[in-house]
């Protein structure tokens, strides 16, 4: 009976309250101080930015150049034969979100636009008659080289 009180006030004792929490660490390494950035606008034609664009500098003397593209000209592929967007409804707008109006690309006077059939891929498409079948943008249309007529 002795040994049964004995673990008795064993487990008693353990089932004391939480004690007194410890004081926290030493605290670790300050990290380096930080620094800011500021944007400048760049005017047209100022500072090597002919279509202006923005300037970052920093203040650990780091800058950085953003310029702006030239808007309204035709692209190139590299070989500087023109690139542009051929519109097939020609009597619909693109207007989000409720029309959209069918769009081919013409590379080096070959017309090419993604075909949505069999998951979709993007195809040369060659002289002859097409339908396009655009959101609220249907209509039935001629291909002829990078030309498109609708009829």
């Amino acid at each position: 009976m002795k040994f049964i009180s004995l673990i008795a006030l064993i487990i008693l004792t353990a089932c004391g309250p939480q004690g007194i929490q410890g004081s926290p660490g030493p605290a670790g390494p300050q990290g380096p101080q930080g620094y800011s950035c500021t944007v400048s606008t760049l005017n047209v034609g100022s500072q090597g930015a002919p279509n202006g664009g923005a300037l970052l500098s920093c203040q650990d003397g780091t800058q950085a150049m953003i310029l702006n593209g030239t808007n309204g000209t035709n692209g190139t592929n590299g070989t500087n034969a023109a690139i542009s967007a051929v519109q097939f409804c020609q009597n619909s707008v693109t207007t989000y979100p409720s029309t959209f109006a069918e769009v081919g690309f013409c590379i080096n006077g070959i017309l090419y636009a993604v075909y949505s059939a069999n998951d979709g891929f993007e195809t040369q498409v060659v002289s002859g008659n097409y339908s396009s079948d655009g959101i609220n943008s249907s209509c039935n249309f001629t291909v002829s080289g990078c030309n498109v007529t609708d009829y």
